[in-house]
């Protein structure tokens, strides 16, 4: 009775006042949502869980085991440790970051656990010099798995009307989301012309709902997220799977920067290292989506699916949070 009377409701406000109160908006909002999940996402997702759960039991495929692999981002945090946790004899890594010292020290650990690493420094939002870079690395050793990994944690706060954005900003969106988009688009080529391979992106919580104090960085995570969905479906004809990693908050050198947004939550960070054996047992099963820590995921997840007024109402709770308790921060 509702879905019939509500939109009658609605319509009659539109005609009688040329626009639709938002608590108007935000109920409807609500009420579609609730009966969308009721008898729509709920029963597919329950056809979708058996299915998946079939595919467990019964697979009789081999787990994927990549051997030449190439990782954006890899000279720290998840990208350092997706690194160790792949290297074994037999593995050929590129490890491509910006910073070659690091990058030695990780091929190092790499390489005392068997695996033969190549080292790319290249500056990823170079788009010039990273695409011949990969198609140099891929002509000698054809990729097997990618993962685009590189990210910044961008804080837009305390700039405004003192720095050009360009100056502030465009570095963060060239690095966390045009830099990765070549990175994937460069090699998801050759490996089109191969019929096979793992696309893997990193993207995060963040692209689901976020305090708006790190808008730029939200804005990018969340188009990673809406591109990896849709390059899942253009790549699957030619047997290339891409996966989506949505890390929550995980302890690594960006994060532990004096001045971060999030100071007051570092009880609840999550190692890269366990993060990382989660993404190769996943990858190993091609899982679309791997989240993790799993109810940092459910949380933020569950927020973005809230009505535009109560996801504006948590994003400004979470800012004047963020504002009050967080330490004053200052891009360099």
């Amino acid at each position: 009775m509702l879905l019939i009377v509500i939109p009658i409701i609605i319509l009659l406000l539109h005609h009688y006042f040329n626009t639709i109160p938002p608590i108007f908006q935000t109920i409807f909002q609500a009420i579609s949502v609730i009966f969308a999940n009721i008898f729509f996402a709920i029963p597919i997702s329950i056809i979708l869980f058996i299915r998946d759960l079939g595919t467990v039991f019964f697979n009789k495929e081999k787990p994927v085991d990549p051997k030449i692999i190439l990782i954006t981002g890899a000279s720290s945090g998840i990208g350092a440790s997706l690194a160790k946790e792949y290297a074994k004899p037999g593995v050929i890594l590129g490890l491509l970051a910006r910073s070659e010292d690091k990058l030695k020290k990780v091929a190092e650990q790499c390489i005392e656990k068997g695996a033969k690493c190549e080292i790319l420094k290249i500056d990823i939002s170079n788009i010039e010099s990273l695409n011949k870079a990969l198609e140099d690395f891929d002509d000698k050793y054809p990729i097997e798995l990618l993962f685009a990994n590189a990210g910044q944690l961008a804080a837009t706060r305390d700039n405004y009307g003192e720095v050009a954005w360009e100056d502030a900003y465009r570095p963060y969106i060239d690095v966390n989301y045009v830099g990765n988009i070549a990175s994937v688009m460069t090699v998801y080529k050759r490996m089109k012309e191969r019929k096979r391979g793992q696309i893997a992106i990193t993207s995060s919580i963040a692209g689901w709902i976020s305090t708006p104090t790190t808008a730029f960085y939200n804005s990018m995570k969340s188009a990673l997220n809406s591109f990896a969905r849709d390059l899942f479906y253009i790549a699957k004809p030619y047997n290339i799977h891409v996966s989506l990693i949505v890390p929550g908050l995980i302890e690594t050198e960006m994060t532990a920067k004096p001045g971060q947004p999030f100071p007051h939550t570092a009880s609840l960070y999550e190692s890269a290292d366990n993060l990382a054996k989660i993404i190769k047992y996943q990858l190993s099963c091609n899982v679309f989506h791997i989240g993790w820590p799993y109810f940092q995921n459910l949380i933020n997840f569950t927020l973005a699916t809230y009505p535009i007024r109560i996801q504006l109402l948590i994003s400004n709770l979470m800012g004047n949070y963020v504002t009050k308790n967080g330490k004053n921060i200052v891009l360099t």
